[in-house]
């Protein structure tokens, strides 16, 4: 199912950055569908962005994490990415709802990836006012300010598809 690089992928000339999916689907963070397509315009979930951050921080491989026997939100119980999120959440990468849930399934938008991977890479969120009614703006500003969103043509509010969050 997955793929050394963009080339082995069956939909290769609808992947736009090349390069960045090379390098994820390389190091096990983005992986190619059943079908040998890599099914760039789909968009990601938040579950699924857990995950990708998981292995990313785990230097390229799926991390075992174990069962979850404490849950952090309501929507996440049974959920195949619970282990991915509660460890997200455990070091503040994730947020939930405000209403007690995650959505696990819900696209996550740019500005929501944005946040997880500013947050992972060493950014506090209380600082940097990712958190609170201005949580966009400023997690956008940041992203910004350090390259996040360069070579993406993209509305940071709107779900983001697999070739950007390569990208990002």
């Amino acid at each position: 199912a997955s793929a050394a690089d963009t080339k082995d992928f069956t939909d290769k000339d609808e992947i736009v950055h090349t390069e960045a999916v090379d390098v994820m689907s390389t190091l096990g963070v983005l992986q190619g569908k059943d079908t040998g397509a890599f099914d760039p315009k789909a968009t990601v979930t938040r579950g699924e962005m857990a995950k990708m951050i998981c292995v990313v921080l785990n230097g390229g491989k799926d991390p075992s994490l174990g069962n979850v026997t404490k849950y952090s939100y309501t929507d996440t119980v049974g959920h195949w990415a619970a282990p991915y999120i509660e460890y997200c959440a455990i070091r503040g990468i994730v947020a939930g709802k405000g209403d007690g849930t995650f959505g696990p399934n819900e696209t996550v938008t740019g500005s929501q990836a944005a946040k997880m991977l500013l947050v992972a890479a060493g950014y506090q969120s209380a600082i940097e006012g990712f958190t609170g009614a201005n949580w966009e703006v400023n997690t956008n500003v940041r992203a910004n300010a350090v390259g996040l969103y360069d070579g993406l043509d993209i509305n940071p509010s709107q779900g983001l598809t697999r070739d950007s969050a390569a990208q990002i």
